[in-house]
């Protein structure tokens, strides 16, 4: 009770935010449509979500506060498919209670809350917030190993949704390029909690940064890592590796190696110029290579994002037109030789209004990661205001 009051209370504080305190509003308006199939008999399925989001950032002073208030509406036989049936709608909850379902039925359901809320103070020397926010570490593109409190799915619908974590984060500046970071998420039990330190700084033009703690799995469960990125050619070259000690088994690392570059302005291939390429190795040494004994369970509850070990992934992004952007990102499961492939077509067609289209295309055998489930079709309108 005492947790869910003080999360209202958070969220009262930041939707009531003075006049005086320099308020700036901005959000958006956004409608995902998907067509799919149920993995379970193969029933087709539609599902569309429409959501309204408002931003406000207040500052005063040192003090600074955000909140992201969300209103969600879900229509479609998803509902009636037997995926919501067995697994649910709703992400896994987080910590602190700021979300709330309105109404539910047979077709849909409507809720609304906060996506990320947070208050804290801000100067040149450092920042310290408490709240829901986005705790963005490690340098990889696709993949972050050493990113335990915002685990992210590759295969996301929408991949640009990064919720956050409800923590107590600060940061302190050291010297001219490092940085002193301290982030504890709380929950109920020491168990689920982590609290974790890390250190940036930049050597001879290269990001460098380490990071340890306790993490979320048992009283004792210890991480050490760190990640790095510099210029390597014309791109740049990155990468992370995280050394997990978990008290519940054998310990493992995770790790990954990228490399990202874009095409110059200038090149002679006029059809690729200004086009950005990523490739990417990642490495779990907690997942499987037995398809049999993947841990489907960990990835639906939100603390994994694999499950087995060996992966490559690559991402291209050109702008056909000023207005009008192709991506094409691949995901292959080395282990099992699964593949999830997703081309999209995204189209500026007025001010602030954005179009698109894509396709999730999931191959392999039945049995392995992605040939499990079924392509998808999704289209998108997104107004920003």
């Amino acid at each position: 009770m005492a947790r869910t009051s003080a999360a209202a209370s958070l969220l009262a504080l930041l939707l009531a935010a003075p006049a005086a305190a320099g308020v700036e509003a901005s959000g958006y308006l956004k409608d995902v449509y998907q067509h799919s199939r149920s993995a379970f008999d193969a029933r087709p399925y539609d599902l569309n979500v429409s959501r309204a989001r408002l931003t406000l950032d207040a500052s005063a002073f040192v003090f600074k506060s955000h909140v992201d208030y969300d209103q969600q509406l879900a229509i479609g036989s998803f509902f009636r498919a037997r995926e919501f049936q067995v697994f649910g709608y709703a992400p896994p909850k987080p910590w602190l209670d700021m979300e709330q379902t309105i109404s539910t039925g047979t077709l849909n359901g409507w809720g609304h809350g906060a996506y990320r809320a947070w208050v804290g103070v801000e100067d040149e020397r450092g920042v310290l917030r408490a709240g829901r926010q986005r705790i963005a570490w490690g340098t990889g593109k696709i993949w972050n190993p050493t990113d335990v409190l915002n685990p992210y799915q590759p295969t996301s619908v929408e991949r640009d949704e990064r919720r956050g974590v409800d923590a107590l984060y600060g940061r302190l500046g050291v010297g001219s390029l490092g940085q002193a970071e301290l982030a504890w998420a709380g929950e109920d039990r020491w168990v689920d909690q982590s609290l974790l330190a890390r250190g940036r700084a930049n050597l001879s033009g290269w990001d460098l940064s380490l990071l340890g703690g306790k993490v979320a799995g048992s009283t004792a469960s210890l991480v050490l890592g760190g990640d790095f990125a510099g210029a390597l050619g014309e791109g740049t070259l990155h990468g992370e590796g995280a050394y997990f000690r978990p008290e519940w088994r054998t310990p493992y690392w995770k790790a990954g190696l990228g490399y990202d570059y874009t095409i110059a302005s200038e090149t002679a291939w006029r059809w690729l110029k200004d086009a950005a390429f990523v490739a990417e190795y990642y490495h779990a040494g907690n997942g499987q290579t037995n398809e049999l004994r993947y841990d489907f369970s960990a990835v639906r509850a939100g603390k994994e994002v694999s499950v087995a070990r060996n992966y490559f992934g690559a991402s291209a992004a050109k702008d056909l037109h000023p207005l009008v952007k192709l991506e094409l990102y691949a995901v292959v499961n080395a282990d099992d030789t699964s593949t999830f492939f997703t081309p999209s077509l995204t189209w500026n067609a007025l001010d602030d209004l954005h179009l698109s289209a894509a396709l999730q295309r999931f191959g392999g055998e039945k049995t392995t990661e992605y040939g499990r489930s079924p392509n998808s079709v999704v289209l998108s309108a997104q107004y920003y205001f």
